[in-house]
């Protein structure tokens, strides 16, 4: 039997040794606590990626790209926290860089030519994607080297059969179609002959050497064709030319498919493009698989993988053709490029 001392006593020890079992019990939590949120924050700044985007110069298409990809990357990242949480995403032409713009980055992205060359210049290939290349339409870049086969590029022009199967879609029903070329740039045989089986028309080739002569063979071609097609070739397309040519075309009644939305402004009947949110689309899908180490790059140059569809509605009512809508053509020649 306890003394009411030795009881007092031995409660109170019993109180203290219960206090210091929850006061370890909190330290531990405290401690726990702290280091899961430190380990988390340092797993944000791991997967926080670095980007550098290397603009040719300062026109504003280059800034639209720029913002719609900094708007891509927010929604992956958002998606797909494994890989990013965020993005630090920094864009300037190639003179306004620091001297050691090459480091310190996850990717480097150019856009345009004159960047692309940019990084050539400075030995910077890995972890690299160049987008809105020109390319000519006999396949060959305007860059002689091999920079655009060691690295991703995403072309600026479509693929040949995409701008022809518009062009079937654009007639009202013929299946001519005509195509100026510089006598340098034409597309080859096979190419010509693989779109004419898979798509059913007949093409025709009229080739330029001299600006002096593109009239006349102009003239000529439009009588053995339903449609004439644009392609993005300077020595036959440009301030100097458009105008004639489709001044030429409206008086035979031939609709010209484009290039551009510029050129439908102009006056063509339709075209395929990608806009600066078709090519900031292509070039995320591309830098995701660079930022994580699941996927395998396929290197080399590609055309670009989305597209619009750009309808003028006043030439095709005055040449009698009727359209679906442009997301309708767009669907289309996307069911016909499936495999």
């Amino acid at each position: 039997m306890f003394t009411n001392g030795k009881l007092t006593a031995l409660q109170t020890g019993n109180t203290l040794s219960v206090l210091g079992r929850f006061c370890r019990v909190l330290l531990l939590l405290f401690l726990a606590q702290h280091f899961i949120v430190g380990y988390v924050y340092s797993q944000d700044i791991e997967r926080q990626q670095n980007i550098l985007i290397i603009k040719s110069g300062k026109a504003t298409v280059y800034d639209k790209v720029v913002s719609a990809i900094e708007h891509y990357f927010i929604l992956y990242c958002g998606n797909h926290p494994d890989i990013c949480t965020e993005t630090d995403i920094t864009s300037s032409i190639p003179t306004d860089l620091k001297p050691e713009w090459s480091g310190h980055n996850d990717l480097i992205i150019t856009l345009g030519t004159k960047a692309a060359k940019f990084t050539r210049n400075h030995g910077v290939s890995k972890k690299t994607i160049h987008a809105m290349i020109p390319m000519l339409p006999n396949r060959n870049p305007n860059i002689s080297d091999g920079i655009f086969q060691e690295t991703d590029t995403i072309y600026l022009n479509q693929p040949l059969e995409r701008s022809l199967r518009l062009a079937k879609l654009s007639t009202g029903g013929g299946k001519r179609i005509g195509i100026l070329v510089h006598k340098n740039n034409a597309p080859s045989e096979s190419i010509l002959r693989r779109s004419e089986n898979n798509l059913g028309v007949t093409i025709t080739l009229a080739e330029v050497e001299d600006s002096k002569e593109l009239g006349s063979k102009l003239g000529k071609l439009l009588g053995r064709s339903d449609a004439l097609l644009a392609l993005p070739d300077a020595n036959i397309h440009n301030r100097k030319t458009i105008s004639n040519i489709l001044t030429s075309t409206y008086r035979k009644q031939v609709p010209v498919v484009g290039f551009s939305a510029a050129y439908v402004k102009a006056g063509a009947i339709s075209a395929v493009h990608s806009t600066p949110d078709d090519i900031a689309r292509h070039i995320v899908d591309l830098s995701t698989s660079h930022l994580s180490a699941k996927n395998d790059l396929i290197k080399g140059p590609k055309y670009p993988k989305y597209f619009s569809v750009s309808v003028n509605r006043k030439v095709a009512r005055s040449l009698g053709i009727k359209l679906p809508s442009e997301t309708r053509l767009r669907d289309q020649i996307i069911a016909g490029e499936a495999p």
